[in-house]
């Protein structure tokens, strides 16, 4: 291990797991390795967060430092967390503690999204059609990279390529190998925390959960449009929509979500043991695929019960409600959620069941009803979304 300077720029391991103790010590570990530190692992672990010089964090340390002993405890925090791995150099090739990727640091995530064509498609003529010569792009989550190149390619200036995890790293190698590392800079970072040395013609964000909302695009957009972006700055996407469709889940469906009978016993004879006491109890929640729900009776055509525009997003709650009349007879049992995204004047990408690809990426969540509501042709019923900060979310169905 190279010895520190204070020129040296570290970062910490994107994949770290952090154990805080009674007296103010840490462990830090990651694959098979770990250490303990003194009070000052968690302050080292945080201004690290990002790549820093040793002297320019020694600096952001100071005034939490108080004393000579303290400032040797300080030093001696980063130089132990250096020589084992959890800081590493920036621009180093491998890393000195293997870490397990998960989420969206884990490849299989954008395998996924790239073998969407249709998702991917969408989102490359949608940034053909946005970008002009000269624009100044940011891509908050930029993940692979995939999009900060295809803005490049549509004739910005310079595009920012926002990420926090590990997977920008994947990022740069492509811009390089696509030979744009000169017209694209990978900024480290939650897009809420890092600055730009310029502001932006176009945002461009893919992060669209299976619930839209899921993954924080309203907040993450109001604080660039305050921080990061020109006034008269274009989106893409630029819009969301939210569709209910009150359905009927078949009953094959709802038991492969649920504690059934036939599942108790089934258990018991793999397992040995008892599960009855446990039939009844089934998820509020659940995601499906949304071919795979094609075929299941819906009562209504799609209630929309929100619409955004990112352009003007200032409140990242949601609460809505909408009126939908029953077209056909039977027992509500869920409520399917979709979405369709504007992503450019003339490219709309949605995940409606009947119009969504096989081979989609995104989910489609499904709120069961606490009980089914017996619905008859004409029966009026409010249909609510929620949306406050991820969990506190909520889909329902009233009568009225």
């Amino acid at each position: 291990m190279a010895q520190l300077s204070p020129d040296t720029v570290l970062r910490r391991l994107p994949e770290l797991s952090v154990r805080l103790h009674a007296n103010d010590e840490i462990t830090v570990s990651a694959g098979d390795r770990s250490i303990t530190c003194g009070s000052h692992g968690l302050l080292v672990l945080d201004a690290f967060s990002r790549p820093r010089s040793f002297a320019e964090a020694v600096a952001a340390l100071a005034e939490r430092v108080t004393g000579a002993q303290d400032w040797v405890d300080l030093t001696a925090t980063i130089r132990a967390l250096h020589e084992t791995g959890f800081l590493e150099e920036e621009g180093s090739t491998a890393t000195s503690v293997p870490a397990m990727p998960y989420g969206f640091d884990d490849p299989a995530a954008h395998v996924s999204m790239l073998n969407d064509r249709s998702r991917t498609s969408a989102f490359l003529a949608g940034l053909r059609e946005v970008v002009r010569p000269g624009d100044v792009v940011v891509d908050v989550g930029t993940g692979t990279g995939l999009l900060a190149v295809a803005a490049a390619r549509a004739g910005a200036r310079h595009v920012y390529a926002v990420e926090a995890g590990g997977i920008g790293r994947s990022a740069r190698a492509l811009f390089e190998e696509n030979g744009l590392a000169d017209r694209i800079t990978l900024v480290e970072g939650w897009s809420h925390r890092v600055t730009l040395p310029e502001r932006a013609d176009v945002l461009v964000t893919e992060t669209v959960g299976n619930d839209p909302m899921s993954e924080h695009i309203l907040e993450s957009t109001r604080d660039a449009r305050r921080r990061l972006l020109n006034e008269d700055a274009r989106f893409v996407p630029s819009a969301i929509r939210v569709f209910v469709l009150p359905v009927s889940v078949p009953r094959r469906v709802v038991t492969a979500h649920a504690f059934s009978l036939e599942a108790a016993d089934r258990w018991r004879s793999w397992y040995g043991i008892g599960f009855r006491s446990l039939v009844g109890e089934r998820p509020q929640l659940w995601t499906v695929r949304p071919a795979r729900a094609r075929r299941w009776k819906a009562f209504s055509d799609p209630v929309l019960v929100a619409e955004v525009e990112l352009a003007a997003v200032r409140d990242v709650a949601v609460d809505a409600t909408a009126e939908m009349t029953a077209r056909a007879a039977g027992r509500i049992n869920g409520l399917l959620v979709f979405f369709e995204l504007q992503v450019s004047p003339s490219v709309l990408l949605s995940i409606h069941p009947q119009q969504a690809d096989r081979d989609s990426s995104w989910r489609c969540p499904v709120w069961m009803l606490p009980e089914p509501l017996r619905a008859s042709s004409g029966d009026r019923f409010a249909v609510s979304y929620a949306y406050r900060t991820w969990p506190e979310h909520q889909v329902w169905l009233s009568r009225i």
